[in-house]
């Protein structure tokens, strides 16, 4: 089933949303790009949550699409009616071209814009998380809740205005970037999960499974406590050997001194 909202009185809407369908199913089979959901290797029992962005990000992709396709389309268009004033004729000959070249790249990218909505997927485990975007190429980062380090909301004032916010994840080593060339490692240590309406229940989630990750005593579950201290039945550096030489220094140097140390 589609994620493309579509308005029951709207037919461009409605004829959109056909549109994208098949181009969907033609893509999907083409480039064997899926819709479903990412997997996790979890233990019998575990819970997995799957998200994907709210439909206010992929408004908030469409209006910066509108506003970059009527700046690029003017532009077309005033200089197809230039040359119309310049030379009728050779304004006749562009008019298909000019057309072709202002309305494909839009249907293309208005596609696109859908697709990457389609194809992004934050699934979290109880231990992991994997990010799933990409069209052309399919790209999954995975990386384990113990090497997180920062969690942060960011929302700019026009995100706020569409009503949602983004969650930036810090990691201390990158992750694992899946692709259909195989996985290789992650030289970022920054992920996002965008378009969030809930952005505060999911960091709140996310830092739940960090804290519980480092308390099974996989990571760093002494954190501010006195993790330096040395096991009571430690055994010491020095030998018998070691501390019996030791010692007979000392005994000189008192007597040398005349036993004024201790």
């Amino acid at each position: 089933m589609t994620n493309l909202p579509v308005s029951s009185s709207g037919a461009v809407d409605a004829a959109a949303a056909w549109v994208y369908e098949g181009v969907w199913g033609v893509l999907a089979g083409l480039l064997r790009t899926p819709r479903a959901a990412p997997e996790l290797p979890t233990l019998p029992g575990e819970e997995v949550v799957a998200l994907k962005p709210s439909n206010a990000w992929l408004r908030y992709l469409k209006f910066w699409f509108w506003i970059g396709l009527a700046a690029i389309d003017i532009g077309i268009l005033g200089a197809w009616i230039l040359v119309c004033f310049i030379n009728p004729v050779v304004g006749a000959v562009l008019m298909l071209p000019a057309f072709a070249l202002a309305i494909v790249p839009d249907i293309v990218a208005y596609v696109a814009i859908h697709l990457r909505y389609d194809t992004t997927w934050y699934i979290l485990s109880p231990r992991s998380m994997r990010l799933r975007n990409g069209i052309w190429v399919l790209r999954e980062t995975t990386f384990t809740f113990e090497n997180v380090q920062n969690v942060e909301i960011t929302q700019g004032p026009v995100e706020r205005w569409f009503g949602f916010a983004n969650l930036k994840v810090e990691t201390a080593g990158g992750g694992v970037v899946h692709t259909q060339h195989g996985a290789h490692p992650d030289g970022s240590n920054v992920a996002f999960l965008f378009g969030l309406e809930n952005a505060h229940e999911v960091r709140r989630l996310v830092m739940d499974r960090v804290t519980a990750s480092r308390s099974t005593g996989i990571g760093d579950e002494h954190s501010g406590g006195p993790r330096d201290e040395p096991p009571k039945n430690s055994r010491s550096a020095f030998s018998e050997e070691h501390i019996a030489e030791l010692r007979r220094m000392r005994d000189r140097l008192q007597a040398a001194l005349g036993g004024e140390l201790e």
